[in-house]
């Protein structure tokens, strides 16, 4: 996995802006990229190469993702959504729900009890605040309509 370093990625990110806008630059080539964590709110990201990026955390609302060529959508649920409308949090609950080995603990966590991965072997499939009042036991939506809702109310290009 490649790492970066926080200026990097920065100029990584300066020379592609230029190759987006057709005056120059680079094309980014961020593919197996350990990006957990970073920053890429707001950025220009058309035909990035991203594929098999590691996006744990990373924080994309915003971000110009046109053309590129992106992750698996069960990555892109991983990067750091914040809050998320009601609607959209109930899905992403319903998902974390539906993968998980024992959902009826989604029941009990809404109830007042423990977080329903704690001493779980998985970890979450979306990165978002839930909001337990919300909870309501549903189908699940599938991992790509949930990306697309994502993009669509955080802002993203696509």
């Amino acid at each position: 996995m490649k790492e970066y370093t926080q200026e990097q990625l920065r100029t990584i990110l300066i020379k592609h802006r230029a190759f987006s806008e057709w005056n120059g630059g680079e094309r980014a080539d961020l593919r197996g990229a350990d990006l957990s964590g970073a920053d890429l709110s707001g950025a220009d990201l058309r035909w990035a190469y991203l594929r098999w990026a590691y996006l744990r955390g990373a924080d994309l609302r915003g971000a110009d993702l046109r053309r590129a060529d992106l992750p698996p959508v069960t990555q892109l649920l991983l990067c750091c959504w914040g809050t998320v409308s009601d609607e959209l949090c109930l899905e992403l609950m319903r998902y974390d729900a539906s993968n998980h080995p024992h959902p009826e603990k989604f029941d009990e966590w809404a109830k007042g009890g423990k977080c329903p991965y704690d001493n779980e072997q998985f970890q979450r499939c979306a990165n978002f605040q839930e909001k337990r009042e919300l909870w309501k036991a549903g189908k699940s939506k599938s991992a790509y309509e949930l990306v697309i809702m994502l993009f669509k109310e955080t802002g993203i290009k696509f």
